[in-house]
C-alpha cells in the first residue's frame, strides 16, 4: 500500500472521528434543552443559564429507589441519577442502601414502580451500586459518555473548592427537592471524598451532584458526625459526597459487548 493511500485513510479517519464528535456535542446541546423545557415550570427566573442547566440535569435524572431484605423484615429508601450508555438505562446509587437482592429492588418515579433488571457493581469501597433498570419515560437520563469526568481533564477545576454545586433527591422519602451548595474541600486522602457545604437527610444518600456544567461529579453518600459536649451530633449541613472519578464505568460498556 503507498504512502499517499495511507495518508488518505488516516485522514478519512480523522474527518470520521472528527464528525462523530460534532454529532455528540450536537446531541448533548439538544438534550441540555429538553432537560430545561421538561423542568423548566416552577424553577426560578432569577437563575441564570448554567444554574438552570444544572438545576434541571439533577431533576430530570433523580430517582428515588426502595430496597427489601429478602425475608421483608426491613427496607431502605435512598435516590440515584438515571444514566444511560450504548442505549440501555442504569441507576447509580450507594451500596450501603442496597438491603436486598434485585428483584426486591424498586425504581420509583412519580409513584410509578419500575424493575430492577440486575446489579451491574456493588461497590463497598467507595460505596456506590449500579444497577440495570427499565426506560424510564419520564426521566431525562445523563450520558455517561458525555456528562461524566469520562472524557473531563483530570486538573480537577469541575471540583474546584468553592465552586457551587446542585443535587436532587429524596431526603425523608419526600421530594424530589433540588438543594444548592458549594464545596468545602476534600478528605485527607486526596480525592476520594468531597465534602459539600449544602443539606442533606436520610434518603438522600445517592443523590447525584453535579457543578454548573451539569457534569456529574459524585453522589451523597452521608452527612458529616461531629462531637460536642453533650456528645455527637450529626452536622447536616455537611454533606460527605463520594468522587465520580472512583466510579468504575467499565462493567457498563463490557454489558454491551455480552
Amino acid at each position: 500500500m503507498s504512502k499517499g493511500v495511507i495518508k488518505k485513510a488516516l485522514g478519512a479517519l480523522v474527518a470520521l472521528g472528527i464528525l462523530a464528535l460534532l454529532v455528540l456535542l450536537s446531541i448533548q446541546s439538544i438534550n441540555e434543552d429538553l432537560r430545561i423545557s421538561k423542568s423548566d415550570m416552577g424553577m426560578s427566573n432569577d437563575l441564570s443559564y448554567k444554574e438552570k442547566r444544572a438545576a434541571s440535569t439533577s431533576r430530570m435524572s433523580a430517582v428515588r429507589i426502595v430496597s427489601m431484605t429478602s425475608d421483608g423484615s426491613g427496607m431502605s429508601s435512598m435516590s440515584g441519577t438515571y444514566v444511560t450508555v450504548m442505549g440501555r438505562y442504569y441507576v447509580l446509587t450507594v451500596m450501603h442502601g442496597i438491603a436486598g437482592p434485585c428483584e426486591l429492588t424498586k425504581i420509583i418515579v412519580e409513584d410509578v414502580y419500575y424493575d430492577c433488571i440486575k446489579y451491574i457493581t456493588v461497590d463497598s469501597l467507595h460505596d456506590y451500586a449500579i444497577m440495570e433498570v427499565e426506560k424510564i419515560f419520564s426521566r431525562h437520563p445523563i450520558s455517561i459518555i458525555l456528562d461524566t469526568p469520562l472524557i473531563q481533564s483530570s486538573s480537577g477545576r469541575h471540583s474546584s473548592v468553592l465552586a457551587n454545586v446542585y443535587y436532587t433527591g429524596f431526603p425523608n422519602a419526600m421530594g424530589p427537592f433540588t438543594v444548592r451548595g458549594h464545596i468545602m474541600g476534600y478528605d485527607a486522602f486526596g480525592s476520594k471524598n468531597i465534602y459539600i457545604l449544602s443539606y442533606a437527610w436520610m434518603g438522600a444518600s445517592g443523590s447525584g451532584v453535579f457543578n454548573e456544567d451539569a457534569k456529574l461529579i459524585g453522589y451523597v453518600i452521608a452527612l458529616d458526625v461531629g462531637k460536642t459536649e453533650d456528645g455527637v451530633q450529626v452536622l447536616e449541613n455537611v454533606v460527605m459526597v463520594g468522587s465520580s472519578k472512583n466510579i468504575n464505568w467499565s462493567p457498563l460498556f463490557k454489558e454491551f459487548y455480552e
